[in-house]
């Protein structure tokens, strides 16, 4: 009898910060994921990815978007808002990456329908904490 081969996650990373992309992308190797990872600098692009997911019978949504509150564009706030009205991505969870602690965004974030915020830390060690709390992320809905 074959081992069961675990599924490949589908990651968005939405973020138009290469430096912080890079760390995300290191944070996630860390914490030894079997995924898939896309990248979008900016939400106009992602909300175009959006569209031809939703377009796309056969095509599956992902299951983990990383996005940046401010972008580029089209913000993430109104990302997010896409994200949830998307017939392939609203299942998805979504972590809002942010530099900003305040309150309102963190509780703005969770409104429209984020499921958990990371602060973008100061220090490389803080950020490779990312790869831990997406892995935990990811084994909850499994």
């Amino acid at each position: 009898m074959q081992p069961t081969k675990s599924k490949i996650m589908q990651l968005l990373l939405i973020e138009d910060n290469p430096a912080d992309s890079n760390l995300v992308e290191e944070a996630l190797k860390e914490a030894r994921l079997d995924y898939s990872l896309q990248v979008f600098s900016d939400g106009a692009t992602a909300l175009e990815h959006i569209t031809r997911l939703d377009d796309d019978p056969a095509g599956a949504g992902p299951d983990l978007i990383l996005l940046d509150l401010n972008l580029p564009k089209v913000n993430g706030e109104e990302v997010l808002k896409r994200i949830r009205l998307s017939r392939k991505c609203r299942d998805a969870k979504v972590m809002i990456l942010s530099s900003s602690n305040a309150p309102t965004d963190r509780e703005g974030a969770m409104k429209l329908g984020a499921s958990e915020y990371f602060r973008k830390p100061s220090s490389l060690d803080q950020f490779m904490e990312l790869g831990l709390r997406v892995r935990s992320m990811l084994e909850k809905g499994s």
